[in-house]
């Protein structure tokens, strides 16, 4: 869990984003079940809502915040992390993807 906490200041964001530990979560769920299709409203948003006793639209709203920040403060490390040119923000679940791949390939 280290690693991801990291990997997310390395993109700018600090603990004080309610997001920061979403994020953190939805990543090292996505890394535990990596044969799996991560089906983020369905599995994720309810699960952390109840982990962390909020709503999943506030989950999805403070993952959001997290993604904006790192796009506005960081966008070239988001970029090294993708593996290639954004020419979007990432969704949530695009997100989310982009840091448990990435952190797997580290691990190798």
């Amino acid at each position: 869990m280290r690693e991801v906490y990291h990997l997310i200041r390395k993109l700018g964001v600090t603990s004080k984003y309610k997001g920061y530990y979403f994020v953190a979560e939805a990543v090292k769920i996505s890394m535990e079940m990596p044969e799996r299709p991560m089906k983020i409203t369905k599995d994720i948003y309810p699960y952390l809502a109840k982990k962390f006793k909020s709503t999943p639209m506030n989950v999805e709203h403070d993952i959001r915040t997290v993604i904006n920040v790192c796009w506005t403060v960081n966008r070239e490390t988001m970029e090294d992390i993708a593996g290639y040119h954004l020419t979007y923000r990432p969704t949530n679940s695009e997100f989310i993807d982009m840091l448990a791949y990435y952190l797997s390939q580290s691990e190798q």
